[in-house]
């Protein structure tokens, strides 16, 4: 008997698989919690009841009211139309005014948005309310290099949110490869960062990423916390969602208290502990769907529940294709680890982030056979990197399983990019 099963792929669509019962070990989604019964009070509970720091008209008093926050891009899930609001009015509350205040776009080294792209995530009302802004990683006019005798590495930060008196930073928790968690300080690095910075924190992690998700006791993720600190993020207002986007927790105050006591209620929705790896994995990359820069998150993420010598199907849109913003990681090839630092020693490839992604999925890559399901890859990129895609997830099931053990356990992963598992 077979078993019906449906899967996101990309914004509002859906794809169905059928699978044998007998070959289904298990199937992860983020779990369902109960949600507050009025998210505008959840809100404006955490913002007027800030974690470890003094309230906002406090800092107002304290250090003027000149006002940058720092907002997510359209790559992630914050539910900003419902927070920017919100936070405004306390903030006229506090004394400052509408015009002393910028709303600047953490991009990190993701492309800028578009002004279509501005209003649809932040609405129109906040669009022509006050100033969003671009963060430009690239811009040296823009950025400022700040002295520090504890990070090992020159960290160079967006002067328009280093000037400001106070700042705010707005972004939704979940498990991550790279910092073990979104969220908290990741707002400042790599979010208004240079790419010195950005390049340095990536490119220390790239190799560990499966010891690293989740996990918030490692070097770079105190060195992070420590250039937002010393950089003056002032506070953060974070969210916790489930599966629908619904908020689960909102938290805000102290950038390490609040994102701690938020990761609480993350870890009860993302978290999963499994006895063993498993045969196959079916995943969506679900949210991160834009390009495969994005997915990777998913691949790195589910590739950790499969065995070695397993196979991990990933359906991964892509509009936009593998990675635009980093032509580098795809120049990479099929290179091994050894071979990508070397190019980068040698002058050859500069793009540090490209390279720390690049080791990133590398690691799985290597381990596993990774087949891509995607309309916005075609067959001879795919194989650029080493991997296989397919438009149809029927004809990659088919070929997959019939060259596997007819008793191979599958798993199946409904929201690929946000997931984490332990292996026990």
């Amino acid at each position: 008997m077979n078993r019906k099963i449906v899967l996101p792929y990309g914004d509002n669509k859906k794809v169905n698989i059928r699978l044998p019962e007998k070959n289904l070990s298990w199937i992860v989604t983020p779990r369902e919690v109960e949600c507050p019964e009025n998210e505008e009070e959840e809100i404006r509970r955490a913002i007027q009841n800030p974690i470890g720091i003094p309230s906002l008209a406090e800092f107002v008093k304290q250090k003027g009211k000149n006002v940058v926050l720092l907002v997510d891009d359209n790559t992630r899930c914050t539910p900003q139309k419902k927070i920017l609001p919100i936070l405004l009015e306390e903030l006229n509350k506090a004394g400052v005014d509408d015009k002393h205040i910028i709303a600047l776009i953490a991009l990190g080294t993701h492309r800028p948005m578009e002004d279509w792209e501005i209003k649809e995530r932040f609405g129109n009302e906040l669009v022509n309310r006050i100033r969003f802004v671009n963060h430009d990683w690239q811009n040296l006019n823009n950025l400022i290099r700040i002295k520090s005798s504890n990070i090992p590495y020159p960290v160079v930060i967006n002067n328009l949110y280093y000037k400001a008196d106070i700042s705010i930073g707005i972004g939704n928790i979940i498990p991550h490869m790279y910092t073990g968690w979104s969220g908290g300080p990741k707002i400042v690095q790599p979010g208004v960062c240079g790419e010195v910075t950005t390049g340095e924190t990536h490119f220390r992690t790239g190799e560990h990423v499966y010891d690293i998700i989740g996990n918030l006791d490692t070097a770079v993720y105190k060195q992070i916390n420590s250039i937002a600190r010393m950089t003056g993020l002032t506070m953060i207002v974070n969210t916790v969602l489930d599966s629908q986007n619904k908020i689960v927790k909102v938290v805000a105050g102290d950038l390490e208290l609040a994102h701690k006591e938020g990761i609480k209620f993350a870890e009860r929705i993302y978290c999963f502990n499994i006895e063993e790896q498993l045969d196959i994995i079916i995943a969506s990359s679900h949210p991160a769907d834009r390009d495969l820069w994005q997915a990777v998150k998913a691949l790195n993420n589910c590739g950790m529940a499969v065995k070695d010598g397993g196979t991990l199907i990933l359906l991964c849109p892509c509009p936009e294709g593998i990675a635009p913003d980093h032509p580098d990681f795809v120049s990479l090839g099929t290179c091994s680890n050894h071979e990508a630092k070397k190019l980068l020693k040698e002058g050859k490839i500069r793009d540090k982030v490209a390279i720390a992604t690049y080791l990133a999925m590398d690691i799985t890559r290597r381990r596993i056979n990774v087949v891509l399901i995607s309309k916005g890859i075609t067959c001879k990129e795919a194989s650029k990197i080493g991997l296989k895609v397919f438009e149809n997830i029927d004809n990659a099931l088919e070929i997959v399983l019939k060259s596997t053990n007819k008793s191979a356990r599958i798993g199946v992963v409904t929201h690929g990019g946000d997931v984490m598992f332990r292996i026990e």
